[in-house]
């Protein structure tokens, strides 16, 4: 009797435990659906806003990078600034190379001639033409045709003459540094003055005062046209005037077999006004433009929630930067062990949401 009041017992307690292990079983496929929600959720939430974030920063600290670049390269205050700033990045925009790079060569050539004489939308036209008219790249006479700046101002050439020499130059193969280099050693030439070169002029039926002259009121070619007349009847006396060989290279490469063509460069350079306007609106009408266009607004949106981002975050950023490393030096003090345990801790808190995620799952299948 005892015994089957036993068994009786163990089958009631049996449905029951039963019954329990159902509702444990649901509860815990529950609690582990949670974890796992927690743990996607933070993975899928964290991650992308942490790239956003990290990204839209990075824009604004690039922007940044490259406004200061250019404010140091353009020193110039104001609307001249501002004038630079929209001529090169125009220019830019028609294929002419970083925005940097170009306005750097137009507050060259501004700072040369006067800001009163060359505009930054007219130095810019001058390198759109020269481009056009020459084989040069546009990167090629950004970076060389500064150094030729100062020497030809002083004389009087023009910029639009700066600019055609070295398009005509390019014809026959002559780079932009080379080109820059023979440019310079002619002009030098004809600035030396003594006895030797005073001769040397007079020899050729020239003056080096009246070669200057006519140079700054008919223009480069005119001038060289005349030293190449001369140099013809006296190449002895032309040695005197440009012992450096490039020089005479130059010059000869100016108003030799090519001076007729070199002479069309020469006129299509000396108005130029308008250019970078002109290849800019035709630009614009392109849909690689057009697409380029709405990136750049895209960038520009995200920049600037970069630069929100960085200028309110900077504080605490230098803040954390400073904690960090004083809990680096804190660190550095502590034992093998304590700093093994510490490290641990740091990757657990890392890795956590994985953790939980797997967790979750492996709940989710125990109760299932």
């Amino acid at each position: 009797m005892a015994d089957s009041k036993l068994r009786v017992q163990l089958i009631g307690d049996s449905s029951r435990l039963t019954g329990s292990l159902n509702t444990a079983s649901a509860r815990l496929s529950k609690f582990g659906k949670k974890i796992s929600s927690i743990g996607a959720s933070m993975q899928r939430f964290a991650l992308p806003l942490a790239i956003a974030g990290g990204a839209a920063i990075k824009m604004g600290v690039d922007f940044d990078k490259s406004m200061t670049k250019i404010k140091s390269l353009v020193g110039l205050r104001g609307e001249q600034a501002m004038d630079v700033l929209n001529a090169s990045l125009k220019a830019s925009a028609v294929g002419l190379g970083e925005v940097s790079q170009i306005a750097d060569l137009a507050t060259s050539a501004m700072n040369a001639y006067g800001s009163d004489t060359l505009s930054a939308s007219g130095a810019t036209d001058v390198l759109v033409a020269a481009v056009r008219e020459g084989k040069l790249s546009s990167e090629e006479l950004a970076g060389s045709m500064g150094s030729v700046l100062p020497t030809a101002s002083a004389l009087g050439v023009s910029f639009n003459d700066v600019g055609a020499a070295m398009a005509a130059m390019s014809r026959t193969g002559t780079d932009a540094a080379q080109g820059a280099t023979q440019l310079n050693a002619i002009l030098m030439g004809i600035t030396k003055t003594g006895p030797a070169q005073d001769k040397a002029f007079k020899d050729m039926g020239l003056s080096a005062a009246g070669l200057r002259k006519q140079i700054k009121e008919e223009g480069l070619l005119a001038g060289l046209a005349s030293l190449k007349e001369g140099i013809d009847g006296n190449t002895k006396a032309a040695t005197t005037i440009f012992p450096n060989i490039r020089a005479l290279k130059g010059v000869l490469d100016l108003t030799g077999k090519g001076a007729a063509e070199n002479a069309i460069i020469f006129k299509n350079m000396s108005n130029v006004l308008g250019d970078t306007q002109k290849s800019f609106d035709k630009t614009s009408e392109s849909a690689s433009f057009k697409l380029t266009k709405g990136l750049n607004q895209a960038k520009e949106s995200f920049a600037q929630m970069g630069a929100v981002l960085l200028e309110t975050l900077l504080p605490v950023i230098l803040q954390f930067a400073g904690f960090i490393t004083k809990l680096f030096t804190a660190f550095n003090k502590l034992d093998g062990s304590t700093q093994t345990f510490i490290a641990a801790l740091g990757v657990l808190a890392i890795t956590l949401p994985t953790i939980l995620t797997l967790f979750g799952s492996l709940l989710t299948a125990i109760a299932a």
